[in-house]
């Protein structure tokens, strides 16, 4: 069976926890990798936490101005529209736009927008509660008070969004090919490549990042989702040379690889002892196996990314 996209382990992952060699029953263990990542989502009420994805969803209009969306945390904002309307994004966290909402929570889209009078805002229009002068129950609002709301409706609110989970990579070392090039960096993980944290000679001297046309000491990062993937492009003054990329990638946070890891290993060891709860072993005693459905610190941390409202 191959790796399945849910997946929150690996087969040389689980037989390191059983302390066995690293091919050991892959068909077997690979299998059960894939159930039990699926028995994690279903037990968090989350549809993916082995990475970064893209999703476009519809909800109802709350009548807030913030909305809870399906997958967290959010990354990155393509766009979101109320009754048809296109909202722009915020430039500064000051100015009128949607933003990715950070304060407690990173499920949250909030619309930030002009509160009072006519101090800059978007164009008046009673379907996302742009200077209707009325809250969104119906309570009069403060004097000269305007705010802007996801407004009541049936699926009238439209996002596009990124989310998911990453994890760091920190001065990868890799040598850029010597001359006639080309002069490309795959970095190791560069499948669910998502950010770039910067590229620097093993000294510690920063290269800087261009968007195109590398010259010497610059870089041109990849970006996430985009061909090649996880491809560095450099100038021919550094070919030949080992470079420290940084940067971070989608996978599941390191505490859910483990504590998957550890649920896939109990349960392959458990298969010895179906139904059973204790054995008499003779001349030496009595061996009593643990009864708890998910063993305590492993149900605990998948506790900890268990959705916790529901959108």
């Amino acid at each position: 069976m191959a790796a399945n996209a849910i997946d929150l382990t690996t087969v040389a992952a689980v037989n390191s926890i059983l302390a066995q060699a690293p091919t050991t029953d892959a068909a077997l263990i690979q299998s059960e990798i894939t159930a039990y990542s699926q028995n994690i989502l279903t037990r968090t009420s989350r549809g993916f936490l082995s990475g970064v994805r893209s999703y476009s969803e519809r909800y109802n209009g709350n009548g807030s101005h913030e909305l809870q969306v399906r997958n967290y945390p959010i990354l990155a904002i393509a766009s979101v529209s109320v009754g048809g309307i296109a909202i722009p994004v915020s430039p500064d966290y000051a100015q009128s736009g949607y933003v990715i909402d950070t304060e407690g929570s990173i499920c949250n889209i909030a619309i930030i927008g002009s509160q009072y009078g006519d101090g800059g805002g978007f164009a008046g229009d009673d379907r996302w509660g742009v200077r209707s002068g009325w809250g969104s129950y119906g309570n009069a609002p403060p004097l000269g008070c305007a705010p802007y709301r996801f407004a009541r409706g049936i699926q009238n609110v439209a996002v596009a969004y990124t989310a998911g989970y990453t994890v760091n990579a920190p001065a990868e070392a890799q040598m850029v090919p010597a001359f006639p090039g080309p002069y490309t960096v795959p970095v190791a993980n560069s499948a669910t490549f998502w950010q770039d944290q910067g590229v620097s000679l093993p000294d510690g001297t920063a290269l800087e990042a261009v968007l195109s046309a590398p010259g010497p000491m610059q870089y041109v990062a990849p970006q996430w989702n985009v061909g090649p993937l996880g491809v560095y492009t450099l100038n021919t003054a550094q070919a030949g040379l080992s470079l420290n990329f940084s940067y971070s990638y989608g996978a599941p946070p390191f505490d859910l690889q483990e504590a998957a890891g550890r649920l896939v290993a109990e349960m392959y060891r458990k298969r010895a002892w179906i139904g059973q709860s204790s054995q008499v072993q003779a001349g030496i005693g009595t061996t009593a196996y643990s009864r708890l459905e998910v063993e305590i610190g492993t149900a605990m941390t998948i506790d900890r990314y268990k959705m916790r409202f529901l959108p």
